[in-house]
């Protein structure tokens, strides 16, 4: 009797204790199966998040390429009106400086307008149509000046211009800032060449004008106007 008893209690102990094993297996191959499944997610999260930063990268460029491609300067000394409609008897929306930078819409093509008059749209800085000129003198708008930092695509020519003889016959006078209210510095005769300085940027009359400015390194320091100035031959 005693004999049975001992060995009903052994069975049962063996069979507890399998479970138990059984069970810390499971919990096991649970917890394996866990840790599997995060690190294929976390492998999926960086490779998704590698391959937007790409598209996002690439989509970048392609906008900075278009949006380079769309930029004109305004090359009239006295500025251009910006139109409703491409014909200048529609209502005016705005005008644009000499020397300021406009960006064309997207897909743009140039419109023949009343006594063939040349007009094209424009997004920036005014929605609207401005007038590139007659299609045997279309010089109102001109390809955007590109100067790079730092690439070592900086040439000296880049930043060598002549003044322009027929708008300045005197020659240019060199100031202290972007006004003609500010410091005289000096005058740069209309055979001379000058050099801007490097990054050079388009800056607004302080008074208000319709004048724009740029600033110079050689042959004096101080700002001229821009409109005033072509570049070297």
């Amino acid at each position: 009797m005693l004999y049975a008893t001992s060995l009903l209690f052994g069975t049962k102990i063996y069979y507890t204790l399998d479970i138990i094993f059984d069970l810390i297996s499971m919990r096991q191959s649970v917890a394996l199966l866990i840790l599997t499944f995060m690190i294929v997610v976390s492998a999926a999260k960086k490779a998704t998040t590698t391959i937007n930063t790409s598209q996002v990268s690439s989509e970048t460029a392609q906008i900075s390429q278009k949006s380079a491609g769309l930029c004109r300067q305004v090359n009239k000394a006295a500025g251009l009106t910006v139109q409703k409609r491409p014909t200048p008897n529609s209502p005016k929306v705005g005008t644009v400086d000499p020397n300021q930078q406009v960006t064309l819409i997207e897909g743009y093509r140039n419109i023949r307008g009343p006594a063939g008059r040349t007009w094209v749209e424009i997004i920036y800085p005014i929605s609207g149509f401005v007038s590139r000129g007659f299609p045997d003198n279309e010089t109102n708008l001109i390809e955007c000046f590109e100067v790079v930092s730092g690439s070592g695509t900086e040439t000296y020519d880049s930043l060598c211009r002549e003044i322009d003889r027929k708008k300045a016959p005197r020659g240019l006078a060199v100031r202290g800032d972007a006004s003609r209210n500010s410091k005289y510095r000096g005058k740069v005769p209309v055979n001379s060449q000058l050099t801007l300085i490097e990054n050079y940027r388009f800056i607004r009359d302080k008074n208000g004008e319709k004048r724009m400015w740029v600033k110079i390194s050689y042959p004096l320091w101080g700002f001229v106007s821009a409109g005033n100035l072509v570049e070297c031959k």
